[in-house]
């Protein structure tokens, strides 16, 4: 039987301090109770994009494998994409004497745990987060929020770019 062939993803770490890459990304936190399906449905409806469902962004998170839902665009000219990411993921607890469960949190960005979901663009399809603010118009609560890399201590791996 022929040895299993896999497919090497190209990684790129995302540093604070790497300046190359902080200024060919962006990224805007989004905050809203509206499940990711849910929000991308609209944000490609209003915005006019067309993000689909891709393969789970798996990374270890307290020796354990956490899969973030992971959002792209089809690629452009240059062969780049727009992602949205989740940044929260809730893993339940049960408890054998209690009726209810708890849940244990588990964050792509641990630093930014008030977010909820990731817009990353890439330096040519950069929005700005006030433009689609104002012309995200839907019956539920949503913000957007510039990123700050400076802010941000968080190692972050993207793929593939």
């Amino acid at each position: 039987m022929a040895p299993k062939k896999t497919n090497k993803i190209k990684k790129y770490i995302l540093r604070p301090d790497d300046q190359s890459l902080r200024h060919n990304f962006q990224l805007i936190g989004v905050q809203t109770s509206q499940d990711l399906y849910k929000f991308v449905f609209d944000f490609n409806k209003i915005l006019g994009l067309n993000f689909y469902l891709n393969e789970d962004l798996i990374l270890e998170r307290r020796n354990r494998l956490i899969a973030f839902e992971n959002y792209i665009t089809p690629e452009n000219v240059v062969g780049q994409k727009m992602r949205i990411l989740k940044n929260e993921v809730l893993i339940p607890i049960s408890h054998p004497n209690t009726l209810f469960n708890s849940y244990e949190a588990f964050y792509l960005f641990p630093d930014l745990s008030s977010i909820n979901y990731i817009l990353m663009l890439h330096k040519e399809e950069w929005i700005d987060f006030q433009f689609i603010q104002q012309n995200f118009k839907v019956s539920y609560p949503v913000r957007f929020i510039e990123v700050d890399f400076n802010k941000c201590a968080t190692v972050f791996p993207v793929f593939p770019i």
